[in-house]
């Protein structure tokens, strides 16, 4: 009986602990440790500095989620879906990037270095991904559409800010 009883309890705390970072609008410093984030969605959820660290977060839908500063080495990213999320400083080094959906989204300052696969990830205009994140990668698999960038008049941007739809911070 003892047995049944804590086995009630266990599954009480992890639905409770499902449930609140369902309906959290804010989780800084966000650690799900070994929990499962199957069927999770984190729209527009602000995650500030969350540890996501070799965690399976295939599908998972971040849209339009504030991830600055949000640590992804070594997760399976499979078609995550981070449409207009902010996730800039993320760092997701071995990470597995394949199919994902950083449409619109803020790649800015992201450590991508040693990314495992953006294979037929999907970028679009507006997806500020610099291409200098993955210096050292030319035979990276990727499959993404090259994305003109334009002044404000129209005109097709040329030298060092042509290489993606946001500024170099390398330099910085």
């Amino acid at each position: 009986m003892l047995f049944l009883e804590r086995g009630f309890v266990a599954a009480q705390e992890r639905a409770a602990w499902r449930a609140n970072a369902e309906i959290s609008e804010s989780i800084p410093g966000f650690t799900p440790g070994k929990r499962s984030l199957k069927g999770l969605h984190f729209t527009g959820k602000r995650m500030k500095g969350a540890d996501f660290r070799d965690l399976d977060l295939h599908g998972v839908s971040f849209c339009d989620a504030e991830l600055v500063g949000a640590n992804f080495d070594g997760a399976n990213l499979r078609s995550a879906d981070f449409t207009n999320a902010n996730l800039e400083t993320t760092t997701s080094r071995k990470a597995d990037l394949s199919e994902a959906l950083p449409l619109g989204s803020n790649l800015g300052r992201a450590d991508m270095r040693e990314i495992e696969s953006v294979h037929e990830a999907q970028v679009n205009t507006k997806s500020c991904w610099p291409p200098s994140r993955f210096q050292g990668f030319e035979n990276l698999k990727m499959k993404a559409t090259p994305v003109v960038r334009y002044d404000d008049q129209g005109t097709p941007v040329t030298g060092r800010d042509a290489d993606g739809p946001c500024p170099d911070w390398t330099a910085d």
